[in-house]
């Protein structure tokens, strides 16, 4: 028998002896026992002519919580965070700013603490990588870092190591360590999580939220009109209130160009006004069962605004991107070319290119309500994709080596370790209001994952004049309730095993 059958036979045993209530307890475990039963099965079939078996090296270090040496081990981190224009970021960050400066010194203190060499590896792709590496009987990577979009199928096709199973090791209830729930929700699959997010370190949390709505404060005062701050300030930051200003900010320049009111891509318009009408992406029917907000009678309404400012009466001071590539967005209202736009937290805060980095003076309000929502809990903020998610693989060599870095490596930043001191960094460096910092945070405290990765935001991405809101939300109904049923159910139902409902 390989070197790599035993690996895997290995891990097999490790999985069966930490299930929870041993084999038989719960379904899901029996089916990933299964599955990787059949992938040793499959190694065997295709390493029954191999060479003869080379020796097997057995980590001889501890994994036991307190005086922990890992003998110098290896701890390899695999990241791919490609927003960052020059490659040159460091768990995330922007090269050479404090919060790079940070982590590089916390990395190193991890080192010398434990024994460890982290050596972080980018640019490879991470689900392909794990996924043939783990056919191949052991994965060479200790921890990945990715977004969801990319992690989606490799979470599902149980490659990755159920961080539940590591509670000693990473407190995966711990929301301001490791990521609330909405922030989870991609990661959650058959019982169990299979990834987190390191939610403590500044910034990071953020730049997973999409629909902030910007303000180009120069262009609002260069057409003498009032900062619409001061309009969520009274709670007068509505649909209607938009429509009345509408045709006010969209002007025409010293230079002679047209200024739109709004830029934006149909989809993220759709997208974003959806909650702002009192009903999120999902919710719970009098039976306790789990539907989409998307076919509600609230929603419903809140589409006809949107139908309006894209197509219908208010359209000629709305610029609809029709490439629906959201970049543009990014793009054109740094080229002052509107008002207003929807933008998502690494292109307002996160990378070298955003807004924050290359804007003189913006601001930041939520997006407008409807008359039952409240912009206290319907900012209209969602997740498409969680940024900076963070996975061990089932093969890895050592999955508690990898969840004990981890967790140290997460601790929070020296000078960063409340809630209060990463909002006054934002105070102070990127936002020009007191009141942006406010409905920034605001705007993250309400948002909600909106499934978009699952599909059912579908209905919103070739949407056009030719048919009635109603008639396109009725074509995507037999697919959407295919998905609620596949993904909703499943994701939903496993945080109400794992955290109560």
């Amino acid at each position: 028998m390989t070197k790599n059958i035993i690996n895997v036979i290995l891990q097999i045993m490790k999985y069966i002896k930490i299930q929870k209530g041993g084999l038989f307890k719960k379904m899901k475990n029996n089916k990933r026992i299964f599955s990787l039963l059949l992938l040793a099965c499959m190694i065997f079939s295709f390493s029954a002519c191999a060479q003869a078996p080379e020796e097997e090296i057995i980590p001889d270090y501890s994994s036991e919580i307190g005086e922990i040496d890992f003998m110098g081990a290896e701890f390899k981190f695999m990241q791919q965070n490609e927003e960052h224009t020059t490659g040159e970021d460091y768990f995330g960050y922007v090269a050479n700013t404090e919060f790079a400066d940070l982590a590089l010194q916390r990395v190193k203190e991890v080192e010398s603490n434990f024994n460890v060499k982290v050596n972080v590896i980018t640019g490879k792709d991470i689900p392909s990588t794990i996924q043939n590496e783990t056919y191949a009987g052991l994965v060479s990577v200790d921890a990945a870092q990715a977004k969801s979009t990319q992690m989606g199928g490799t979470v599902r096709a149980g490659l990755l190591y159920d961080i539940t199973q590591l509670g000693d090791y990473i407190n995966y209830t711990d929301a301001e360590k490791w990521g609330n729930e909405e922030l989870l929700k991609p990661f959650f699959w058959d019982g169990g999580l299979y990834g987190v997010v390191p939610a403590a370190w500044p910034i990071h949390k953020y730049r997973s939220m999409d629909g902030p709505m910007v303000v180009n404060e120069d262009l609002i005062r260069s057409i003498n009109e009032t900062d619409p701050r001061e309009f969520v300030e009274k709670d007068e930051w509505t649909w209607d209130k938009l429509e009345e200003l509408m045709p006010v900010y969209n002007h025409i320049n010293n230079a002679g160009d047209e200024v739109k009111a709004l830029y934006t891509t149909v989809h993220w318009l759709f997208r974003t006004i959806q909650s702002t009408n009192g009903e999120g992406f999902v919710f719970r029917d009098e039976n306790g069962e789990y539907q989409l907000g998307l076919h509600s009678d609230k929603t419903f309404e809140a589409m006809a605004p949107a139908w309006d400012w894209a197509f219908g009466d208010y359209a000629s001071f709305v610029y609809i991107d029709t490439s629906n590539v959201w970049e543009n967005m990014l793009q054109a209202f740094l080229d002052n070319k509107s008002v207003l736009t929807i933008m998502n937290g690494t292109d307002l805060v996160g990378a070298e290119n955003s807004i924050a980095y290359q804007m003189a003076n913006f601001g930041v309000v939520p997006f407008p309500r409807g008359p039952f929502g409240n912009n206290n809990t319907t900012s209209g903020t969602t997740i498409t994709e969680v940024r900076f998610g963070t996975f061990i693989p089932l093969l890895s060599k050592d999955p508690a080596m990898s969840a004990i870095v981890l967790n140290a490596i997460y601790e929070p930043l020296p000078g960063y370790e409340t809630e209060e001191s990463i909002i006054e960094y934002l105070r102070h460096n990127y936002f020009f209001d007191d009141r942006d910092v406010v409905n920034f945070v605001d705007a993250f405290n309400n948002i909600v994952y909106n499934y978009r990765n699952e599909a059912l935001t579908d209905v919103y991405i070739g949407i056009n004049s030719s048919k009635s809101m109603r008639e396109w939300l009725d074509q995507y109904a037999e697919a959407d309730e295919k998905n609620r049923a596949e993904y909703v159910v499943n994701i939903e139902s496993t945080i109400d095993e794992l955290f109560g409902e």
